[in-house]
């Protein structure tokens, strides 16, 4: 976490493609993830309702409950470090306050709201299974914007550069 000592990341020729690494990473975690949940249990209504409730004519047994545990421990701990790590730069990088502020506090809320509304789906009510998955994609969408300007700011002279 060296980029948050340093003054200017865009000068610093060490941190500069470390930071472009690091961000390119995070967006190949980003779209594999999407890949990833929509392989394991479906990233559309139907689908995800037939992973987590089963379906008999299908022959599909419903998750267990150890799986989405395991599920959510894994996603809480990715998503804390690619977020907090993105948002760190991010922060650093965009000179605009109000939508630094803005985008970082709607990628957090929103990867927060797949975490409540999973667990919610799954023991309560289908109704959450929709909002589990606008959130699931608004946050990723977010985190992808974030890295794209992370990239654009690192890398592209700003009008302050010259």
């Amino acid at each position: 976490m060296k980029f948050t000592l340093v003054k200017d990341i865009k000068g610093d020729t060490l941190m500069r493609p470390l930071l472009g690494g690091l961000l390119l990473f995070s967006l190949l975690f980003l779209t594999a993830d999407i890949f990833l949940k929509n392989n394991h249990m479906g990233l559309t209504p139907s689908h995800l309702a037939q992973t987590l409730y089963g379906d008999e004519e299908a022959y599909v047994e419903a998750v267990s409950e150890h799986f989405l545990l395991e599920l959510m421990h894994s996603d809480i701990f990715f998503m804390m470090m690619t977020l907090l790590t993105l948002s760190a730069i991010y922060a650093r990088l965009c000179q605009n306050k109000t939508i630094r502020i803005v985008n970082i506090n709607a990628t957090m809320i929103t990867a927060l709201l797949t975490i409540i509304f999973l667990p919610l789906a799954y023991y309560y009510s289908s109704h959450f299974i929709l909002a589990y998955i606008i959130s699931f994609y608004a946050w990723h969408i977010l985190a992808i914007f974030m890295v794209f300007a992370s990239l654009f700011y690192l890398f592209i002279p700003q009008k302050s550069d010259f």
